[in-house]
């Protein structure tokens, strides 16, 4: 058995203490009203503080119902252990600051180049460059300017050779709605993650809302006035705890359920990370959720829901973990709070590069939404090259995997 479902017991049980009036546990119960030994138990009142609780018993011969005197409850302890906070190096955030921009393009030049293109013939005028379109894209997303307002940037980025030329601004906005950009930035934020698979091992998963600028109208019928509310698109995460890197991401439309998007990321985010733990809300929990981390070797901590129960309908995880959370809660909510950390991601995302959308069309907005995962991914690995000294070599985590094939 995992050392996470281990069966000894945090807290005494109530049935250790003393059981009836002015007795031991071994002392026999006796009838009050016919003195028949013959006693069986009958539940238990607690009184309105919860600090006591009295044995109800019932009389096998008589029927005669009894009660012991208060009985103080044995609990586990409530007090919470603080835990000591590491201290942040100034020094080096101030320097991950000072040179975010300029290894924000040196790594965006070096992503974009991994990509091997296989362009074909078409009809009409020849395509963009698909390494510069990425290269713009991600820009325009981490500057959050007009795509006017960032052609200045680009010259710069033009006169520095990470790109070739400077694009119009309308030639960036056509492809933001591209479908064949979503697969590219779908791998290369797959890419961007790996150089901290050795340190990300504790993983949690959520969904957060990005608002557009659209807005969905009906008319009610009950109040007989026309309502309307703003259009969003949800983006689902699987982040490590450490480091808040987004490991696989999803994005759907904003009345999209979050279950269903659960396998889909862990499944993701195991072909190239070690999973130990997941954590994960109640929104997550089901069944073939449980088995498919128990499918991986890792554990889930998702907490059950007040109408959960223990049958596991033939998964054993959800029967274990089920006892688990009801006889060891406090161990439990110390892994499974965890997941807080995704949280602060959806925080660093929105604070940095905003949390609402500039594009119309859906798939310029999914493609929008990548780009920002994708540029929180390179800021986080900016941020642990000055703060841990990680080396970041992104062609070398390219050859691991293979390469990226793009048909342009």
């Amino acid at each position: 058995m995992h050392r996470y479902l281990n069966p000894t017991p945090l807290y005494l049980s109530m049935d250790t203490s003393i059981n009836n009036a002015g007795g031991s546990a071994n002392d026999k119960i006796l009838c009050k009203v016919c003195l028949s030994e013959k006693v069986i138990k009958h539940g238990r009142s607690i009184n309105r503080s919860r600090t006591h609780y009295r044995q109800q018993y019932q009389c096998r011969d008589c029927g005669a119902h009894f009660a012991s005197e208060e009985i103080p409850l044995v609990q586990a302890p409530a007090a919470y252990i603080s835990k000591p906070v590491p201290p942040q190096n100034w020094s080096a955030y101030a320097l991950a600051q000072n040179n975010e921009k300029l290894m924000l393009m040196g790594m965006l030049a070096e992503l974009s180049e991994i990509l091997q293109v296989e362009e074909i013939n078409r009809v009409g005028r020849p395509r963009a460059d698909l390494h510069e379109m990425v290269f713009c894209i991600a820009m325009k997303t981490y500057t959050r300017l007009s795509s006017r307002r960032l052609i200045s940037d680009l010259e710069i980025a033009n006169k520095m050779e990470y790109i070739s030329h400077t694009p119009h601004f309308t030639t960036i906005m056509k492809y933001f709605g591209e479908e064949e950009i979503t697969p590219v930035l779908q791998e290369l934020i797959r890419l961007s993650s790996l150089p901290l698979k050795q340190i990300e091992t504790d993983f949690a998963v959520d969904s957060t809302g990005f608002s557009t600028s659209q807005f969905g109208r009906w008319f009610d019928y009950k109040f007989g006035k026309e309502k309307e509310h703003r259009v969003f698109l949800k983006s689902h995460v699987m982040v490590g705890v450490k480091t808040n890197i987004v490991a696989s991401v999803e994005i759907t439309t904003g009345n999209s359920a979050d279950c269903p998007q659960f396998i889909p990321l862990v499944n993701s985010t195991a072909r190239h990370f070690s999973v130990k733990e997941v954590s994960a809300d109640k929104a997550y929990s089901a069944r073939k959720n449980l088995e498919a981390v128990d499918s991986i070797g890792g554990i889930p901590f998702i907490p059950f829901k007040k109408s959960s129960n223990s049958r596991g309908l033939g998964c054993v995880m959800w029967r274990k973990m089920y006892h688990y959370f009801k006889d060891h809660k406090l161990e439990f909510l110390e892994h499974y709070h965890k997941r807080s950390n995704v949280e602060s991601t959806f925080n660093m995302i929105k604070q940095k590069l905003g949390g609402s959308l500039m594009t119309k069309s859906f798939t310029a907005q999914k493609n929008e939404i990548l780009a920002k995962v994708l540029v929180h991914n390179l800021l986080v690995l900016i941020q642990e090259y000055f703060e841990q000294g990680l080396e970041v070599d992104l062609p070398t985590e390219a050859q691991k995997i293979g390469a990226i094939n793009v048909v342009w």
